[in-house]
């Protein structure tokens, strides 16, 4: 584990019924909520997360964010491991071992290089009976400057994505930059959102920068596709428009997406993916996996990190809101 460099949040049950005694008029039912809180109790010691982070600091604000979300995790009755991507390989050994295996050919040396990488992490992962993965926001770019000072964060991510695929029981859930690296390690197309959409647009997708952990940040409008595992989650606390699907507002902080031509759509949907969430301008927000995962764009463990906020009537919307990214998170720690 890591250590924290924030104070404590309050618990996340005191949470959640602070922000139902200021959202009366929303038809949460508040002893399911706490029931669902008694179960996560009773479970938290079989819930291991593995963070993916570094232990050196490469970006403004990576600790402070990952710091955030261990806290969170850890009051929503989690165990938290660091998967330091910099450390639990060693990239050079590897790549020696692979080069001279396959003889210097270059090709078969790279798929080696990852299969010997994969190994290491899944060994990592098993050593540590580490059975959740988060894969939070980055800095760096896969298709833009900046780009990462190494690929280590990016290999352990392709690493991560073929022990998911083999194993459902370890849930995933990646976070903005989180998302384009599960993408790219599946080929899918990251490109940047202004070469989809107009200025204006864009600077929605830009609203909560430069730190979408901010309290009062300004929140872009996620639309949620019906009969998804996202809104049938989302249906315990909004109510569908006349077409049945929800919208709720989460903070929203990126310059890259997934390219939404058809052709990328299409191997998406090839990968056994499908898209459950889209913004106002058709960019994909969220994705679904096979295996139920959910991968957002936006930042709705943003909102859960500054949930002892009391939200006033005039904010309940926001309100609301938190209670749909609790929801989603004890998902992706506690569901079956």
């Amino acid at each position: 584990m890591f250590k924290l460099q924030n104070s404590c949040h309050k618990l996340l049950v005191v949470k959640i019924f602070i922000l139902l005694f200021f959202l009366t008029s929303s038809f949460v039912n508040a002893n399911e909520i706490s029931d669902q809180n008694k179960d996560v109790s009773n479970d938290q010691k079989e819930v291991v997360v593995g963070l993916l982070r570094t232990e050196k600091e490469t970006y403004p604000y990576e600790w402070e964010f990952s710091d955030n979300i261990y806290e969170m995790l850890t009051y929503m009755g989690a165990n938290v491991l660091l998967i330091d991507y910099n450390k639990i390989v060693d990239f050079d050994k590897i790549k020696k071992e692979a080069l001279s295996e396959a003889k210097k050919d270059q090709l078969l040396a790279n798929k080696l290089e990852l299969d010997k990488i994969k190994v290491v992490v899944q060994n990592f992962i098993e050593e540590n009976k580490i059975n959740r993965i988060f894969i939070a926001g980055n800095y760096y770019n896969l298709d833009y400057d900046p780009f990462p000072p190494t690929p280590n964060r990016q290999l352990v991510t392709e690493a991560i994505v073929k022990i998911v695929d083999d194993n459902p029981n370890i849930h995933i859930i990646a976070i903005c930059g989180g998302l384009q690296g599960v993408m790219h390690a599946k080929g899918v197309e990251i490109i940047r959102v202004d070469k989809l959409v107009d200025a204006k647009q864009q600077e929605a997708h830009l609203i909560s920068m430069p730190n979408p952990q901010q309290e009062n940040v300004h929140l872009h409008k996620l639309k949620i596709v019906p009969e998804s595992r996202l809104g049938e989650i989302a249906s315990k606390f909004i109510k569908p428009d006349k077409n049945g699907w929800f919208s709720v507002y989460f903070p929203d902080a990126h310059g890259g997406v997934i390219n939404i031509s058809n052709q990328n759509k299409q191997k998406l949907e090839h990968l056994g993916y499908k898209v459950v969430g889209f913004s106002d301008d058709g960019i994909i927000e969220v994705i679904e996996d096979k295996h139920g995962n959910l991968y957002f764009q936006d930042h709705p463990e943003a909102l859960v990190i500054k949930s002892d906020k009391n939200y006033p009537a005039k904010e309940k919307e926001r309100g609301i809101a938190t209670l749909v990214a609790i929801a989603i998170l004890n998902d992706f720690l506690y569901r079956e």
